[in-house]
């Protein structure tokens, strides 16, 4: 749940002409990247993809292998009064 909206950060960043940041002080996201960005604003350098990707979370996942088999489906299925989610 972010405490404040979106958009209220954005607008109040244009009006006062402010750098925005989103970061998380539950979690830590993004802190570490928000300090680098700041420096690098005072110091006049660019940070570059890799440096900015460097510092972002990785999410990892278990890869699923579905089975490719084509799932038999009726025409015309009896009428019931239940429904059903396939």
């Amino acid at each position: 749940m972010r405490t404040v909206k979106a958009d209220k950060h954005q607008r109040f960043c244009q009006e006062n002409g402010l750098i925005s940041h989103f970061v998380s002080a539950k979690t830590g996201d993004s802190v570490f990247l928000c300090f680098q960005r700041v420096a690098a604003d005072i110091l006049g350098v660019k940070l570059n993809k890799a440096e900015i990707e460097q510092s972002q979370r990785v999410v990892k996942a278990d890869i699923v292998n579905y089975s490719q088999e084509p799932v038999a489906r009726t025409v015309n299925p009896p009428r019931s009064s239940m429904c059903a989610v396939q």
